[in-house]
Order: C-alpha cells, then structure tokens, then sequence
C-alpha cells in the first residue's frame, strides 16, 4: 500500500485497485502514518523510501 501512496491514485481508486473498502485504506494508512511518525503521503512515501520500504518485489 506504501507504493501506491506514491502515485496519484486517491484512496477509492487504490481500494478498487486492491480489492477492499475505502474504510480499509483509510486504517492502513492511518497505521502506516503512525508506525512512520508522519502525518501525510509525501511525508510517509519519503520517510519509506528512506527505510528502504519501497524497493520492488
């Protein structure tokens, strides 16, 4: 989910695009934003990318 952050995509198209509710990507971000100690995409993207959290698969 960190990836898709990362794009353009807004929270409904990245739970079509996952397959779960809007609800869903809500908590996981909320949980990404917290366990990064940010408080918004661009802040949890680089804050990852730092970490070494967005290398491919």
């Amino acid at each position: 989910m960190l990836r898709l952050l990362g794009t353009e995509l807004d929270g409904p198209q990245i739970a079509r695009r996952l397959f779960v509710s809007v609800n869903t990507v809500r908590t996981h971000v909320k949980n990404i934003y917290t366990k990064l100690g940010v408080n918004n995409r661009r802040a949890a993207v680089r804050r990852g990318a730092e970490l070494d959290l967005l290398a491919p698969r």
